[in-house]
């Protein structure tokens, strides 16, 4: 009886396959059919995930899109958040990558008005250029508004062969030597599509120099529909100056912490924050990466590892921030080294719930999603793609 079921089966497996077979042959072979497939996906995708009533319903969004840094990962973008409230999108930073993160979301990327600099560091600003161009593309019409730091106090003393220094520039020339890169790009589009639909003006960039604060104040950069966003002064030295900045939306407030060493000012203007968004580098873990590099005789690589660890913030000093400013939920990002499986995730939280004490502790990942509504105390997470 088994042996006749078994054939059975067989012959039905066998029969489906043959079908299988036969209809990947038809569509294969059918230009028609299949533009009426790829028809039917690409409504479906149209119609899926609409990200527009993010917009205005009433809700703080923290979106991440950029978790990783400079270290190569191949599943994070570097350094990105973008705040979505009150009818705006502000980005703050602009990570090699990130702009591919904001458009596997499908957000309105039109809506994206301002971005934020915490300061000028290649990995933070990378991709400023697609910001501007795409945002463009999908419909901004007025500049781009670009706020940042000044230029380095005290410029490099090292120069180059040519006689160049180095630490002169600040925001504005960031913004003006990208504007110029993209200048050719900007024209060709205006001279393909036409200014009707690309207005010229959506080509711009217009920077803000964000006034160096004292080390206990806040400076209000962006203040629309009831969204504000601060910039406070953190300690990145020598990356001076280096900004965090503080979100606040219908009674919710978020602090990103930027690039820094455990500092004061975080914690101070994290104090009872819905949520934290902090920098984080596993001492321990880059400290095994030191390691092998020596052994391989590579010491300019191990010194300059060896650097990084004087001007970020351990998971665990991150942790204790988050406990002693009361903060409700503490999310990683900017994550050194790079996990690429559970374990490494297991090293990298060593210790953090002791320091952590009661709170809510995640570690962000490129396409996630904290959700805080107007005047109320739930937070939720979820991913965009």
């Amino acid at each position: 009886m088994a042996g006749k079921l078994g054939k059975v089966v067989g012959g039905v497996v066998a029969a489906a396959l043959v079908l299988g077979g036969i209809a990947y042959a038809v569509v294969w072979n059918s230009p028609g059919i299949q533009a009426k497939l790829m028809s039917r996906v690409i409504a479906s995708r149209m119609a899926g995930n609409d990200t527009q009533a993010l917009l205005d319903d009433g809700a703080l969004h923290i979106y991440l899109c950029g978790t990783g840094s400079p270290m190569p990962d191949p599943s994070r973008a570097n350094a990105c958040t973008a705040v979505i409230a009150g009818g705006h999108i502000v980005i703050i930073d602009t990570g090699p990558g990130s702009w591919r993160n904001i458009a596997r979301a499908r957000l309105p990327a039109d809506k994206i008005d301002t971005i934020l600099l915490t300061h000028l560091h290649s990995d933070h600003i990378g991709d400023l250029g697609e910001f501007a161009v795409q945002s463009w593309i999908a419909g901004r019409k007025a500049p781009l508004q670009v706020f940042g730091p000044t230029a380095l106090p005290r410029p490099a003393a090292d120069r180059d062969s040519q006689g160049h220094v180095f630490g002169t520039s600040g925001t504005a020339d960031v913004v003006k030597g990208i504007a110029l890169a993209y200048n050719a790009d900007d024209a060709y589009r205006i001279l393909h599509h036409g200014a009707d639909h690309l207005i010229p003006d959506g080509a711009d960039m217009a920077a803000h120099e964000i006034p160096t604060p004292k080390v206990d104040e806040l400076v209000k950069v962006y203040d629309k529909d009831g969204l504000t966003i601060s910039a406070f002064l953190v300690n990145h030295h020598p990356v001076e100056p280096a900004y965090g900045y503080r979100i606040e939306y219908k009674g919710r407030v978020a602090v990103v912490s930027g690039d820094t060493k455990k500092t004061e000012s975080v914690q101070r203007f994290a104090t009872d924050a819905d949520l934290l968004v902090h920098e984080a580098l596993n001492h321990r873990m880059v400290g095994l990466i030191i390691d092998a590099l020596r052994k391989r005789g590579n010491d300019r690589f191990a010194d300059m590892a060896h650097d990084t660890l004087g001007y970020h913030t351990s998971p665990v000093e991150a942790a204790e921030i988050a406990n002693a400013a009361h903060v409700k939920l503490l999310v990683f990002s900017h994550i050194v080294p790079p996990l690429p499986n559970k374990l490494a995730e297991h090293m990298f939280l060593e210790g953090v719930g002791a320091a952590r004490g009661k709170g809510g502790t995640d570690v962000g990942h490129d396409g996630m999603m904290i959700t805080m509504p107007g005047n109320s105390d739930v937070i939720s997470t979820s991913d965009l793609f």
